[in-house]
């Protein structure tokens, strides 16, 4: 990637969160449970970066968006070690502090270096329909990072 083309898509980054608030940035993956979405966007709140893991885009997108419009307007805030039970339909979900945020989430990184702030991230971990979650033995959920 050139210089030009990485000043492109963070002016793109810019543009759709001055208009949406938060940008989400796509990370494929070679396995579903590994593929990932993130936020861009919420460090201007004053509050972590989310991601979420292992879920489709019709799912991982409107769930983000919700988060990041609630966050926005100060109706909500997560923390390290939080559970919430209203994020994903179906599931208790449980709010993890990210090690090396600027590391798994290079683009906010990048987006935020320029002005100096630092970026931190928590990352939104789901159980397997067990109720079992990635680090349990004996999940189906197991390949899920946890970026902890």
């Amino acid at each position: 990637m050139t210089a030009g083309q990485r000043d492109a898509g963070l002016r793109q980054i810019g543009e759709t969160i001055e208009r949406l608030g938060v940008y989400l940035e796509f990370v494929p993956q070679p396995t579903p449970l590994e593929t990932c979405w993130y936020t861009i966007g919420l460090t201007d709140h004053g509050h972590p970066e989310l991601i979420l893991f292992g879920l489709p885009p019709d799912i991982s997108r409107p769930v983000l968006h919700e988060i990041a419009a609630d966050i926005i307007a100060g109706r909500r805030t997560y923390a390290a070690g939080q559970h919430a039970d209203d994020v994903l339909e179906g599931h208790r979900v449980q709010f993890v502090a990210v090690s090396e945020p600027d590391r798994h989430l290079p683009a906010a990184a990048q987006f935020y270096a320029a002005s100096g702030s630092a970026v931190r991230a928590l990352q939104i971990v789901w159980p397997d329909r067990y109720h079992r979650w990635p680090w349990q033995p004996g999940t189906s959920v197991a390949d899920m990072p946890v970026l902890s």
